[in-house]
């Protein structure tokens, strides 16, 4: 990176520099800027100026958490006059809970994440998947491991390391040649869908190019049966069956299954029919692996080779985009070809370097981002032209998505918006747990010795009634919740004013009002999430942000809008604290604008809120453009 620096900052016109107010800076963030104040002064692109205080806390909470601050965190970062608080908030930020909540939704619109019945075929495959997920972003596993360990792993779904790769494989299940094809758009940026059933008609992939690398995943299966049930015969058939229902789709193992070309290729190299060897037709020619390696496992380590031409590439476009609007190649970033060229090619080298350089973490490729000058900047208002080049000297001004509107409006309804969802994790470990107990008496054995177990008491006990009830640690978490519903008893009587069926319907509420990443997902059509655009997990990125009535509906007389304005949501509780004096310099009006918008209102704004209800001036600000848009 610092060559690509040393050859091209030296072009800056120190003069017009001074001028714009820009000198070139130190540190990896510094180095960003340096290549994007290059690139605007040759063409003459003005650089805006730093955004505010208010508005860059707002921004980075949603880019980085997902939602919007609380008043307290509010007053916290204005009130602070420290020089390199920004910096302190961005490292708070992403090394809290709340980035794999917010960084959960980028990875299941890539993986189209679903805990749907019709896409799973099983009850826990898609909850397990979504725990692996978020304990990677967690844990901030390096991203070329993480790829690794949803295409190259092997096993059950009750086993945490291997939870991964079985939503992954069993997402298509039964469709290993398209699931190959998402694989190659997802993390390699490349469609070779085309090539499936002909050589590409617009790209150098040929047909027998596809067949080559889709021989590498095709053996590898999401199974319908455990491999036990499948290998006993005879009348401990029915008990074994009993035992191993609830394990059904819910492993992945590799099959004797060749991959042979279609009935009717009709190309000049190979005969219908023929199988096909796996075979790199791109990238690294040389991938180091062991004789126990299987054909997913060789595969992965290629495509995340530092030296793989795409890998690193698209990773660091998609992060890009979630942080400026826009990638640093034209549209569409799922199709990269070898002619695709950077809008700022020292740029995009920069950051693909920032990202090797850096182990492929991902939290310390975006605190580089965000520390930057460039992402501080007050946001490039209108769309993005696709006949014009971005110059990336402020992010995009951008709606927010779906997960960021409804994450936001549990922070203003609810006095805990991070906390977790008790009852959706109880419901997954008790799962688990009774998988594992089933697992421990038929699998991995041999059929002679499950069906001599099957013979004692203990096995015709347990064959009998194979479920498990005892679970403390899902019973702990039952006990947490209703301690912590209990708790909210104590508002109703705190002196609010409001009445008791008020305080029973912010309750109840509450008791289901939880972040998109602990619900299920996608929720159902007509659901708040899928009215603003919540993916449907049908492809990858299929998520939008564009406006529509319902959704104006949705804000105006909505049920969580009207959450919102109920006496008890956490934004009219600290209203009626400013109300009786309690808040030291905040007014009423200060207040609301605080919480739903991260900053002051303006001495006209005040003037007109004067007399307002803070409950109709919280609905005044929940419609207005500036609380949907990341300005």
């Amino acid at each position: 990176m610092q060559a690509v620096l040393n050859r091209v900052v030296p072009v800056i016109p120190l003069v017009f520099a001074i001028v714009i107010g820009y000198l070139p800076v130190e540190g990896q963030s510094g180095e960003i800027d340096d290549l994007i104040v290059a690139h605007c002064v040759a063409d003459g692109v003005a650089i805006p100026r730093k955004t505010n205080d208010a508005i860059f806390l707002r921004r980075v909470y949603l880019d980085a958490i997902g939602r919007i601050p609380t008043l307290a965190e509010n007053r916290e970062f204005i009130s602070s006059t420290e020089p390199d608080k920004r910096e302190k908030l961005i490292d708070a930020l992403l090394s809290s809970s709340g980035y794999s909540k917010r960084w959960f939704h980028f990875w299941a619109d890539l993986l189209r994440v679903s805990t749907e019945s019709q896409v799973t075929r099983s009850g826990i495959v898609g909850s397990a998947y979504i725990e692996w997920i978020q304990n990677a972003l967690e844990e901030n596993i390096p991203y070329d491991r993480m790829v690794r360990d949803l295409i190259g792993r092997q096993g059950n779904i009750w086993e945490p390391e291997n939870a991964g790769a079985v939503g992954f494989y069993l997402r298509d299940f039964g469709m290993p040649l398209e699931h190959f094809s998402i694989l190659m758009q997802v993390f390699a940026g490349t469609r070779m869908e085309c090539a499936q059933c002909h050589s590409h008609p617009f790209d150098r992939w040929t047909q027998m190019d596809f067949h080559h690398l889709a021989a590498f995943t095709f053996s590898v299966r999401a199974s319908k049966y455990p491999k036990i049930y499948e290998e006993i015969k005879g009348p401990e058939r029915s008990a074994v069956n009993r035992i191993t229902i609830p394990m059904r789709f819910a492993s992945v193992h590799s099959r004797p299954w060749p991959l042979k070309l279609p009935h009717d290729y009709a190309y000049n190299d190979a005969q219908p029919g023929d199988i096909v060897k796996s075979k790199f037709v791109f990238g690294p020619d040389t991938v180091h692996s062991s004789a126990d390696d299987s054909g997913a496992e060789t595969f992965s380590r290629w495509l995340t080779d530092p030296r793989h031409p795409r890998f690193t590439r698209v990773i660091v476009n998609r992060l890009w985009k979630e942080l400026f609007g826009a990638p640093l190649v034209p549209p569409p970033l799922d199709d990269l070809r070898g002619d695709t060229a950077a809008y700022h090619p020292e740029l995009e080298n920069a950051l693909i370097e920032l990202m090797r350089e850096g182990g492929y973490d991902l939290r310390a490729f975006l605190k580089v981002v965000m520390k930057s000058d460039a992402y501080q900047r007050v946001a490039t208002a209108g769309n993005i032209n696709p006949n014009e080049k971005p110059h990336f000297e402020s992010p995009c001004l951008r709606r927010m998505s779906a997960e960021q509107v409804w994450d936001s409006l549990v922070t203003l309804i609810t006095d805990d918006p991070d906390r977790p969802n008790l009852s959706r994790r109880a419901y997954r470990i008790r799962y688990l747990n009774d998988l594992r107990i089933r697992a421990e008496k038929v699998c991995g054995k041999s059929p002679d010795t499950v069906r001599a177990w099957l013979r004692t008491e203990a096995g015709k006990k347990f064959a009998a009634n194979p479920r498990t009830t005892s679970c403390p640690e899902a019973d702990a978490l039952m006990q947490e919740l209703k301690s912590s519903m209990k708790a909210l008893d104590r508002l109703k009587n705190g002196g609010i004013n409001g009445t008791p069926r008020e305080f029973s319907e912010w309750k109840k509420l509450h008791y289901r009002l939880y972040r998109a990443s602990e619900l299920e997902t996608p929720m159902p059509p007509g659901h708040f999430l899928r009215t603003f655009g919540q993916s449907d997990r049908s492809l990858p990125n299929n998520a939008n942000r564009q406006s529509s009535m319902p959704q104006l509906l949705a804000l105006f007389n909505g049920e969580l809008s009207g959450a919102v304005e109920n006496p008890w949501s956490r934004v009219m509780r600290s209203a009626q604290v400013a109300e009786s004096g309690g808040a030291d310099d905040l007014s009423v009006v200060d207040t609301v604008f605080l919480s739903v918008l991260s900053r002051l209102p303006t001495l006209e704004e005040r003037e007109l809120a004067s007399g307002e209800t803070p409950a109709t001036l919280a609905a005044a600000l929940l419609n207005s453009a500036e609380f949907l848009f990341v300005r």
